[in-house]
């Protein structure tokens, strides 16, 4: 096709912007990659000397203003930085296209002017040689930016804490329609299910202890550990480590009396080994799983055991060392007759599928993407049982029988701690530095909604059909329309959260790092109960039975009950 004079010389003007565009935006995502990858936004001075001065005044007010602020002015920053980065891989795309389609069609229709001097220089070829050398210049330039951007971007960091990775009510509240909790039994994580809700009423919303005020009784932890209590009729259960042993106790959920400890580490193939980890975190991070039979321990060095509930050892296996930074952290569910294990290791990424009372590995799915500090959770959604992990870059749905992959979708990325929070409709997942993403599930699925203005570093989201309600590591409390992603209310604690909220009894239940347990209504109006502190430091997530609360701290384990 050929054009006028005039047409080339549009051509070659837009064509020059586009140029000029193309180079400037490559050039700025390759300063703001290298920008991104480096500087951790809380790594600002002036932040670290008011963290500084908050953690020896931690009941000064203005302080603790002033570090939420400056804390909120980074993550804005950070956001801010990112959405650049993303944003730029597409305007790269669109320049260098207008710049390329642009040269090929004027290349096409300019002329060869004759020339009637041999002697002079060939004008001609000179052009041809500047235009392919300014084509091969901005080619490379934007496809280093390209490969830059949607490569490495999902790399970018997301900083913030990686300490310890673990965390209504008595008339039912609609929730995945397979974690339907019971008032005795507490069997996961954050409950059945691993969903956050529990079942029960009457429980106690005032105590204190150090003064013993509601306090059954106290004992101290056998072991060191982060994993969460977990309850079957009248034992509880918890893992510790320390001094070279690894074990699962059981314990008298009445009295606090120690019925038995089983070795995680007395079977032919186990391992001895204890990796480096964070200094809070340990070996005994995952919270057991357990039935009417069996409870099932996981630990840090990949040694997987099952015992009776009268203590005799059934079985155990060695699923390879994991490697991480952190520490394995990943919490045990069970569905059916299967124990379900999410493995993650720099070098292996998997879910498996193990028969309850033989051990028997019946089946194991390989897992994309990078290695996370979350735990699975169970749900169902049109009448089909999924299990639900929040992975790194993708939020994935196997069934649970065979371990057979539902659906993958885009979700968050960086440090991906917490857990999946669902109800009967959507998934909602979090990285803290990232965004909040609510979830339509199934193949065909999107994104409901999504917000980062508050993101979760550790504690795992919970969700009921009404609201979403969440807590963070900088001591935010926020509470979503969990269908819409409308913001109903915030507050602020002077102390940050690491145990997942609990919604039970028609209330909020948040337990912050200093032993503190904010009680809320579980409403879309703030409204604050109560607050009651157990005395002592606390990450692992309260476990709720028959109007009892059981809150692990890092020195002892309580039983809080008002009868």
């Amino acid at each position: 096709m050929k054009f006028s004079e005039k047409e080339i010389r549009i051509f070659n003007g837009i064509s020059l912007v586009a140029g000029i565009f193309t180079v400037v935006i490559a050039i700025t995502m390759v300063l703001s990659l290298v920008q991104l990858k480096t500087i951790d936004p809380l790594a600002n001075p002036a932040i670290q000397i008011v963290k500084e001065q908050f953690d020896r005044d931690v009941n000064n007010k203005d302080l603790a203003e002033q570090v939420r602020a400056m804390d909120l002015m980074a993550r804005k920053a950070y956001f801010s930085s990112r959405w650049q980065v993303e944003t730029g891989s597409y305007l790269l795309l669109a320049g260098a296209l207008v710049f390329v389609v642009l040269q090929r069609l004027v290349a096409g229709s300019e002329k060869p002017a004759k020339s009637f001097r041999p002697d002079k220089p060939d004008i001609d070829a000179d052009r041809v040689k500047n235009r392919r050398f300014l084509l091969i210049s901005a080619g490379a330039v934007t496809l280093l930016a390209v490969i830059s951007s949607f490569v490495l971007r999902s790399e970018l960091p997301s900083p913030g804490s990686s300490e310890a990775k673990s965390d209504s009510a008595g008339k039912k509240v609609a929730t995945s329609g397979i974690n339907m909790p019971d008032e005795v039994n507490y069997p996961f994580f954050r409950g059945e299910g691993s969903s956050g809700i529990s079942a029960g009423e009457g429980f106690p919303v005032e105590w204190d202890g150090q003064e013993g005020r509601n306090i059954k009784w106290k004992i101290a932890n056998p072991k060191p550990g982060q994993s969460s209590p977990v309850i079957w009729g009248d034992k509880l259960f918890i893992t510790g480590a320390g001094d070279g042993e690894i074990a699962v106790y059981c314990i008298d959920k009445n009295t606090g009396e120690l019925l038995w400890k089983g070795s995680g580490k007395d079977f032919p193939e186990a391992s001895s080994e204890e990796p480096e980890s964070d200094a809070e975190a340990g070996m005994a991070v995952p919270t057991p799983a357990l039935n009417e039979d069996y409870v099932f321990a996981m630990f840090g060095n990949g040694n997987l055991v099952c015992y009776d509930h009268d203590g005799k050892f059934q079985w155990g296996k060695h699923l390879g060392v994991p490697q991480s930074s952190y520490g394995y952290s990943a919490s045990l569910v069970i569905y059916e007759k299967l124990l379900l294990v999410q493995y993650d290791s720099q070098d292996k990424l998997s879910l498996s599928g193990f028969d309850l009372k033989s051990g028997e590995m019946k089946w194991e799915t390989p897992r994309p993407g990078r290695p996370v500090n979350s735990s699975p959770v169970l749900a169902s959604f049109n009448g089909v049982p999924q299990l639900i992990v929040n992975g790194n870059p993708g939020v994935s749905a196997y069934d649970p029988v065979n371990g057979k992959e539902l659906w993958t979708l885009p979700g968050v990325s960086g440090d991906v701690a917490a857990s999946a929070a669902v109800n009967s409709s959507l998934v909602y997942v979090v990285a803290d530095y990232f965004k909040l993403v609510a979830l339509k599930p199934g193949k065909t699925g999107s994104a409901a909604w999504e917000d980062n203005s508050f993101t979760a570093d550790v504690s795992s989201p919970v969700a009921n059909d009404n609201f979403l309600f969440m807590t963070t590591g900088n001591g935010d409390a926020v509470c979503y329309n969990a269908q819409t992603g409308d913001t109903l209310w915030t507050t602020y604690f002077d102390n940050p959260f690491y145990a997942s909220p609990v919604i039970c009894d028609n209330k909020l239940w948040m337990l912050d790092r200093s032993g503190i347990m904010y009680i809320a209504e579980a409403e879309g109006k703030l409204k604050i109960i109560s607050k009651s502190p157990v005395g002592e430091h606390t990450d692992a997530s309260p476990a709720f039975s028959e109007g009892k609360i059981y809150i692990r701290g890092k020195q002892n384990l309580y039983c809080i009950s008002s009868k």
